[in-house]
């Protein structure tokens, strides 16, 4: 798996694939097998688009955080998680995915996030915030304002903490965010195959 700031990317290797197969491809010539393998990455790729579709929003949902309840919109994030896939490169010996889904790789691998551009990450704690900045909540809800760790807002029943102020998060690893290795890689030397069957055929 290749990761970078804001991209996820999977590297499938001739080495991943079943020996038999990859023997059937290796008797063809390398232009033929490059076009095989790129055709057969189209047919993973798919695959891969597929798993997240059928995945859906309810698989991403944690319940136990504060963001959730009444109030909260949703970002529509899952959908990138689909439509954000593609083909970055295919030659005869590999093919590599990416997607550039925001906050796609922290789901994959454990990822620490640290403030940078500002002194504190500002993370939100209210179903409201859910998916805003405090810049955007501020113009939308109420003027915040910063107290003991939080940005919070007045309401009638006090003060209100919205978003909580942190150095750095480290987010985990969420379960099942990437689809099985073999289905993406059967689906590609399948395709692959599929091709090369057709081409003999032509001949």
């Amino acid at each position: 798996m290749i990761q970078g700031k804001s991209f996820v990317g999977i590297k499938v290797k001739s080495s991943d694939v079943n020996a038999a197969k990859l023997g059937i491809i290796n008797l063809v010539s390398p232009q033929t097998r490059s076009d095989a393998l790129k055709q057969g990455a189209l047919s993973a790729l798919d695959t891969i688009r597929e798993f997240y579709n059928k995945k859906g929003r309810l698989p991403w949902i944690n319940p136990s955080l504060p963001t959730h309840g009444p109030g909260r919109t949703p970002t529509r994030w899952w959908e990138q998680t689909a439509s954000g896939w593609a083909i970055s490169r295919a030659t005869g010996k590999s093919v590599t995915f990416t997607n550039a889904a925001i906050g796609l790789s922290s789901k994959i691998v454990k990822t620490t996030i640290t403030a940078k551009r500002k002194k504190f990450l500002t993370i939100p704690i209210v179903p409201e915030a859910h998916g805003m900045t405090a810049a955007r909540y501020s113009l939308k809800y109420s003027p915040l304002f910063r107290v003991k760790g939080v940005l919070a807002e007045k309401t009638e029943d006090g003060i209100r903490p919205v978003f909580a102020l942190k150095k750095s998060i480290t987010l985990n690893p969420w379960p099942n965010a990437l689809p099985p290795e073999d289905s993406y890689i059967d689906a590609m030397i399948n395709g692959a195959l599929d091709y090369i069957i057709e081409k003999e055929y032509e001949k």
